[in-house]
């Protein structure tokens, strides 16, 4: 089954990004390293366009037995697996669905969100650790270009919030809802799609036609970027939205 890592892939890999090349706003490479040694964390930069990561390591790569501080690696790849793959499968999906919905917020809101929150990473011995990961997005036009990640040490698991960096305002994401992704016909569809229902029977409860239907569940493929309904229907779950 499709996961919400490759929904996240299809989101960010299908945005139109200005044919126009233009440096990285505010020197990010320069940023992101100055957090990791600044913080003694790991801040990760990746280029979405490029499909392309810097890996900045501070004494967080020491005692999770990864890298050793100062040390700097390139992946091809938007994904930092050396350290996602420290990461418990449940809790890495609910990380990831919580970056759709920060691209979901952000899309709403702007670009001066943060989200915020606390997952566990094992380190080299297999032992639980618990890591604040921050993530923020950085625009080129109109498109998410950059996203900066960064992980450090924590004491305890917090709930996870979106914060404003510019007035300091912190919402809760429980607090913030996901229906507005769907709506209220669209909803009512994929409940309907959920329950096993075929596309003649939602139109005849529904009293609209076929390809009325039919246009409402290419509408939902499509703010999903799932490929067919019961990816649709398992990443509405796990937003919370089913």
């Amino acid at each position: 089954m499709p996961s919400a890592r490759e929904h996240l892939d299809s989101t960010f890999f299908s945005q139109a990004f200005p044919r126009e090349e233009s440096s990285s706003p505010l020197h990010l490479e320069t940023v992101a390293a100055a957090y990791a040694f600044a913080e003694q964390g790991i801040a990760v930069l990746s280029d979405l366009r490029e499909k392309r990561s810097l890996i900045f390591y501070g004494s967080l790569g020491d005692t999770l037995g990864i890298a050793p501080s100062g040390a700097v690696h390139e992946v091809d790849s938007i994904w930092e697996e050396e350290l996602l793959s420290r990461i418990p499968e449940k809790d890495l999906e609910g990380k990831q669905l919580l970056e759709i919905r920060l691209v979901d917020f952000v899309g709403r809101n702007g670009m001066g969100w943060m989200l915020d929150g606390v997952l566990p990473m094992e380190d080299s011995k297999g032992e639980s650790r618990l890591v604040r990961h921050r993530i923020r997005y950085f625009p080129e036009g109109n498109s998410i270009r950059y996203a900066l990640c960064l992980y450090n040490p924590a004491e305890m698991v917090v709930e996870a919030v979106f914060e404003d960096l510019l007035s300091g305002k912190r919402v809760p994401v429980g607090n913030v809802g996901t229906k507005g992704i769907l709506s209220e016909r669209e909803l009512e569809v994929l409940r309907m799609i959920d329950n096993g229902s075929s596309s003649k029977v939602i139109a005849s409860s529904l009293g609209i036609s076929i390809h009325t239907v039919s246009r409402h569940r290419q509408n939902i493929l499509s703010k999903f970027r799932a490929g067919n309904s019961a990816q649709a229907c398992k990443i509405a779950k796990g937003l919370g939205i089913l």
